[in-house]
C-alpha cells in the first residue's frame, strides 16, 4: 500500500507505516523531515537546465532539450532499493548510498546536445560534479544508453547551503524510447526474457543508435548550408 494520499500525493498517511520493521518507520520518519530538501534541489535543478537550454536557443538558434521529467523517489522505492543493495537501513546510510532521491531525465534531440548541457552544467557555480557514468560511449551490454551524472546542488534554507545530490539521465529521443519500451517488456515478461529476446533488443539498441548518428549528421549538414533537400 502506497504512504502517498490519493488527495494530495505531496502528503503521507502515517497511519499505514503497518508491515514495516522498527529500523524501516524510523528511516520513513526521518526521511519526511528533510524530503523538502530533495524537492527544492530537483526544482533548483531543473530551472537551472530550463535556462541553459532557453541560453542555447538565444545564442546558438537552437533547443537542445526536448523535454525534462523528474521525480521524488518514495520512501517505499528508497528502502527497496537499500534492501536490494544490501545497505543497513538508516539515515546516515541513504544520504551516504543513495544518490538518486531526486531524479530528472532530460531528453535531448542528439548525441551532440547532450554533452552540450552537461558542458554548461559543469560551470554553474552552485552545483558540483559527484559522479559520471557515461553508457553511451561505454553501452551496458543489454544495449542500454545514456548518460548519469549526480551532481552536488547547493540549496538555502537559511544562511548556510544544504548539498543535496541530483541524479540526472540525459538520453536522446530514441535512446528514451529504447530504455521505457525495454523496461516494460522485460518487467512484461515474468521472467520469460529467452537470449534471444536479449540479442534482438541490444541489436535495435545499436541500430536506434546509427539513427542518432545519421540524424545528428543530417541536422548538422542542414545547419551548415551543405546539403541538398532532393
Amino acid at each position: 500500500m502506497s504512504l502517498y494520499s490519493k488527495q494530495d500525493p505531496r502528503v503521507y498517511k502515517l497511519d499505514t507505516l503497518t508491515g514495516y520493521t522498527s529500523e524501516e518507520k524510523n528511516l520513513i520518519l526521518e526521511f519526511l523531515k528533510i524530503e523538502k530538501y530533495y524537492r527544492y534541489a530537483l526544482k533548483t535543478m531543473n530551472a537551472i537546465i530550463e535556462n541553459l537550454d532557453d541560453y542555447c536557443e538565444n545564442t546558438f538558434l537552437h533547443n537542445p532539450i526536448h523535454h525534462i521529467e523528474s521525480r521524488i523517489k518514495s520512501p517505499e522505492n528508497i528502502i527497496e532499493k537499500m534492501h536490494r543493495r544490501g545497505y543497513e537501513i538508516n539515515m546516515e546510510t541513504l544520504k551516504k548510498q543513495i544518490y538518486d532521491v531526486s531524479g530528472m531525465r532530460v531528453i535531448c534531440h542528439y548525441i551532440n546536445d547532450i554533452y552540450q548541457i552537461i558542458s554548461l552544467l559543469s560551470k554553474q557555480k552552485d552545483i558540483k560534479v559527484r559522479l559520471t557514468k557515461d553508457y553511451i560511449i561505454s553501452p551496458k551490454p543489454t544495449g542500454y544508453r545514456s548518460v548519469h551524472i549526480v551532481f552536488d546542488v547547493s540549496v538555502y534554507f537559511g544562511v548556510e547551503p544544504i548539498i543535496v545530490p541530483v541524479e540526472i539521465q540525459f538520453r536522446t529521443i530514441a535512446m528514451d524510447m529504447w530504455a521505457s519500451l525495454e523496461h516494460e517488456l522485460r518487467y512484461k515478461s515474468n521472467n520469460d526474457f529467452t537470449e534471444t529476446d536479449k540479442k534482438n533488443l541490444k541489436q535495435y539498441s545499436d541500430d536506434l543508435y546509427q539513427v542518432d548518428l545519421n540524424m545528428q549528421k543530417i541536422y548538422i549538414k542542414k545547419t551548415t548550408g551543405d546539403i541538398d533537400d532532393d
